[in-house]
């Protein structure tokens, strides 16, 4: 059997290799693998918010004041984080509506527990916030979403995210998307 003979030191291989590990070692001496913390670090925001039916897309920018955590390590839990807080004024791109703003307070905690890496780190979010504006009043909101940590480092943290917001009133005119790009630098 001439087509067996090329199969079997592959398979060989294959049942010998051992699996691949990208965790950090128990004594962390890279540095992407050493835990920190950042205390309010500060961080610039720019949001895209397409509600189903109120004159979008709306565009502007913010702050957001954040505890994040990178734990690189086996422990029980997700390897980064943020506590936060964000909010941001926009405006509508199709009509003169005047100012939106946006707030909202929550967290994001990555998918993996031991990453070892500080780059496309995935993460899902949670928030409950509100938007305010003269003509519409007040609204409140959840909402929830994914994001990718493009950076993570001790000193720069750039972040990407989508979101579905859901309204607790005014769903059918404010329920839709939002999106936020966040660049978060220590200073200490």
């Amino acid at each position: 059997m001439p087509g067996l003979r090329g199969v079997l030191p592959g398979l060989l291989v294959l049942a010998a290799a051992a699996p691949a590990r990208g965790d950090c070692p128990t004594t962390p001496d890279d540095p992407v693998c050493r835990p920190w913390t950042a205390l309010v670090p500060p961080t610039a925001i720019g949001i895209v918010y397409e509600p189903h039916t109120y004159h979008g897309p709306w565009l502007g920018g913010g702050f957001e004041a954040a505890i994040a955590w990178s734990d690189n390590s086996p422990a029980f839990g997700p390897s980064q984080g943020k506590l936060r807080f964000d909010i941001g004024a926009l405006g509508s791109t199709t009509a003169d509506e005047g100012t939106m703003v946006m707030y909202r307070g929550g967290v994001q905690v990555s998918f993996e527990r031991n990453a070892s890496r500080d780059w496309l780190i995935p993460y899902f979010a949670v928030d409950l916030g509100g938007v305010w504006a003269n003509r519409i009043g007040s609204h409140l909101f959840a909402d929830g979403g994914a994001g990718v940590y493009l950076l993570e480092r001790r000193m720069l943290i750039v972040d990407l995210e989508a979101d579905v917001v859901l309204p607790f009133t005014s769903a059918d005119v404010l329920g839709g998307v939002r999106g936020q790009l966040a660049v978060s630098y220590a200073l200490w």
